[in-house]
């Protein structure tokens, strides 16, 4: 009983100075970068290019992938302009064009576009505002999170998810609770998202408050958090990942031994034996100590 006290306590004085160790380098190197001037309205077209733009959108709508593919390089050519006409067209009904017009998109949209992007965050279309919320979530902009703050409160799960995620990113946790919930239930779906857009932010900041979260929390809280810390937390904080590494549940310590692997430049592990595990963990302590 007293071994286990004497554990908790140094648990708490090591999350205590680490909670106010003055920023390192890399939380330095986290900050956000030069803002990029943003456009306040879209480039314009005359009336021939913008129906000729939709007539070129209409061809994804036949079957033959050769008329899909040189409409996509047509509206492309277009540019920034072709996305207040097609983004219109995206709906939630089977016979969708949606992933065609997603590419394009994805193609001629940038950071300069974000102010005029939050203004379709009310379209009806659940479908784009799951596109619009991911989109703008790999823009790493602060001047964002209004727009990911009414996304955690949207009834699509993926929508709450993905903004919940950027809002992390942006070292701010408001939906936390959410992101955890994503990471625990459905990692397989928002794991590569994370591993994107959380890489853009780690930080003391951004990582201590679920350090903070999961020190008693159950053991699937723990996993949750502690794969959401893989993209989020610093060397410095190395420290704080001995005990999870020690945990004898399974899944506590091989999310402790990808968080580790992560922040030392190594890929994280989907498939790790118990026996392994308890081998990598032993080899990152001795890192961690070292």
């Amino acid at each position: 009983m007293r071994q286990s006290n004497c554990i908790t306590v140094i648990n708490t004085m090591t999350l205590t100075l680490l909670m106010i160790a003055p920023l390192t380098s890399q939380d330095q190197k986290s900050q956000p970068q030069q803002k990029v001037e943003k456009l306040s309205k879209w480039p314009a077209l005359k009336t021939t290019e913008s129906e000729k733009v939709r007539a070129t959108a209409r061809q994804f709508k036949k079957p033959q992938e050769k008329l899909h593919a040189a409409a996509t390089k047509r509206l492309i050519a277009v540019g920034p302009a072709v996305a207040p006409i097609i983004i219109p067209m995206v709906n939630d009904r089977p016979e969708s064009i949606n992933d065609n017009l997603f590419k394009v998109l994805d193609a001629v949209l940038n950071k300069k576009h974000a102010a005029l992007l939050a203004r379709e965050t009310k379209r009806p279309s659940v479908e784009w505002r799951r596109y619009l919320t991911r989109k703008l979530a790999t823009f790493h902009d602060e001047e964002l999170a209004p727009v990911f703050k009414n996304a955690i409160k949207d009834k699509d799960a993926d929508i709450a998810a993905f903004g919940a995620i950027a809002l992390l990113s942006l070292g701010n946790h408001d939906g936390l609770e959410v992101a955890m919930l994503a990471a625990k239930q459905r990692w397989d779906e928002f794991g590569d998202f994370a591993s994107k857009v959380l890489a853009a932010g780690p930080s003391k900041k951004a990582a201590m408050p679920i350090f903070k979260k999961i020190a008693s929390a159950r053991s699937t809280d723990q996993m949750a958090g502690l794969r959401l810390l893989r993209y989020l937390i610093v060397k410095d904080q190395s420290a704080l990942l001995k005990r999870y590494l020690e945990s004898s549940d399974f899944t506590v310590k091989k999310e402790a031994i990808n968080t580790a692997r992560v922040l030392f430049g190594e890929k994280p592990l989907d498939k790790l034996s118990s026996f392994q595990a308890i081998d990598q963990a032993k080899t990152w302590l001795n890192k961690l100590q070292g």
